[in-house]
């Protein structure tokens, strides 16, 4: 049986209103109470578990967005380097995407 420290010692910190929101938000995203929450986000070296579902969102909708606008901007004259890049950065949002998704699972 593992056997369970005690957690005695205390750190106030003042938040402003919107700091208060911030983590408030971010527990409930992550499904977490505000001690564990800044707990792993202080202590803690792998930061793939604190991963915002809205940044994964806000990801998600620049990728959609990006590929439309590369379609509008075919017809004009972009110089195939320009092309390329934009491609390329479609092609690594998705895979961050994709990796964001499976570390939340």
């Amino acid at each position: 049986m593992k056997v369970k420290t005690s957690r005695n010692k205390q750190i106030i910190v003042r938040l402003t209103a919107d700091e208060h929101q911030d983590i408030n938000d971010a527990c409930k995203a992550l499904q977490l109470n505000q001690s564990d929450y800044i707990r792993k986000k202080v202590l803690s070296n792998d930061y793939n578990q604190l991963v915002d579902q809205r940044d994964i969102h806000t990801i998600r909708m620049i990728g959609i967005v990006l590929p439309k606008i590369l379609i509008e901007l075919k017809d004009k004259d972009l110089i195939p380097k320009e092309l390329t890049d934009l491609t390329q950065l479609i092609d690594e949002l998705k895979i961050i995407v994709r990796r964001l998704n499976d570390q939340v699972r």
